[in-house]
Order: structure tokens, then C-alpha cells, then sequence
């Protein structure tokens, strides 16, 4: 298994900058120029596992696991290091487990066994395909979608901030596994920043 990717880097996004820097060289005998930036990996963990804890089939398919298997699952969370306070506190009762067991899987698809980490693979992608089938059959054939059109429907699915961000990385993370290219705007470099509120506000960090 490649341990690159979102799961285990981040999402990779660009963040525009005001200033411009020359590329070496000539195109079309003119000297080419582009905008400073500045590349930055946000975690997405918090984010996938509010999406996947708020998601009612995602739910369902935890509470009919095994109990052995879902017990195992949320004893892997717990001692992870995902542990902030606000976060867990906006989840509740099957969504907190469901999040809980999402986050066990991930913990062992990270770990260094290979054994365990190809079987929690399997598990967490049956568990997002399975809830999310809706992002896998909008992206599903084409070969690449701009970021309006996965924010558009993100936010036509969710009101609601967080949930919304969360459907957002989720897309992210489906356009990744069926390898369909992302064209950004220039409103993607927000993200960013916004992602980076979200994480402060769930870890209880006091200034966001």
C-alpha cells in the first residue's frame, strides 16, 4: 500500500499569493511569470470523521458490525490522537460511534502492519462507498471536475458548515482513489484557512 495521498499527507492545497516569481526560461520567446504561492498539507482526518459520523448509512453499517470488531475499532480511537474535546463533544450517541470506528480503521490503515492496514483499508472504503455512493457515481467515468462544481454540491447537500467542509474533503478524497483531476480557483486557496479554524476550534485551541 502507498502511504502517500490524503489519508496519510493531507490535502494538498495551493494558497495564492500577491507577489510573482519569473520561471527559468522563455515561452513563445516571452519570459514567463508565475504567482507566488505557497503549498500547504492539511490534516482531514476531523473532517472525514464528522462526514462519516454524520452520515446515516454510514451509521447503520457500524451498529451492525460485530461487536468484538466495533469494540476493537473504538479501543484503536481512543488511544489515537485525535482527541479533541469540542469535537467529539458535536457528535452524539451513533454518530460518536460510528466516528469512533471510521477513526479505528484509520488508525490501523496508518499503522505499520500490512496485514491489518490492507484489511482496515478494505473496510473503511466498503464503509464510504457504501454512504457516500452519490459522490463515487458524480465523479465515477469523467476524467477531471472543477472545484465549483464539488463545492456546489457540497453545500446543495449541507447547510450546515462543518458538515459541508466535510463532504467537500470526502469528494477530495474519492476525485484521489478514481484518479479524476481537480481544476482550482481561485477560491480554493481559502480553504485553507478555513480548514485550519475548523481543526483549532475542535481541538479546543483558545484562539481561532
Amino acid at each position: 500500500m502507498k502511504r502517500e495521498g490524503i489519508l496519510f499527507q493531507g490535502l494538498c492545497i495551493q494558497e495564492s499569493g500577491n507577489g510573482f516569481i519569473q520561471e527559468e526560461g522563455v515561452y513563445y520567446g516571452e519570459k514567463v511569470f508565475f504567482q507566488k504561492g505557497e503549498t500547504h498539507y492539511v490534516d482531514c482526518t476531523y473532517f472525514l470523521l464528522y462526514g462519516i459520523g454524520k452520515n446515516r448509512r454510514c451509521q447503520e453499517l457500524v451498529q451492525g458490525m460485530e461487536d468484538k470488531w466495533r469494540n476493537y475499532l473504538r479501543g484503536k480511537a481512543k488511544k489515537s490522537r485525535y482527541q479533541g474535546e469540542i469535537f467529539w463533544n458535536s457528535l452524539y450517541g451513533e454518530e460518536q460511534e460510528c466516528a469512533q470506528a471510521a477513526l479505528g480503521l484509520l488508525e490501523d490503515i496508518r499503522a505499520e502492519e500490512s496485514e491489518r492496514a490492507e484489511l482496515a483499508w478494505i473496510g473503511f472504503w466498503y464503509l464510504v462507498h457504501k454512504g457516500f455512493y452519490e459522490i463515487y457515481g458524480f465523479l465515477k467515468g469523467r476524467f477531471e471536475t472543477t472545484f465549483q462544481a464539488l463545492l456546489w454540491l457540497a453545500k446543495e447537500k449541507h447547510q450546515e458548515p462543518f458538515v459541508s467542509i466535510s463532504y467537500l474533503c470526502l469528494e477530495f478524497l474519492f476525485a484521489e482513489e478514481l484518479e479524476v483531476k481537480i481544476v482550482r480557483n481561485r477560491w480554493h486557496s481559502d480553504l485553507y484557512r478555513c480548514m485550519q479554524r475548523c481543526i483549532r476550534k475542535w481541538e479546543n485551541i483558545s484562539r481561532y
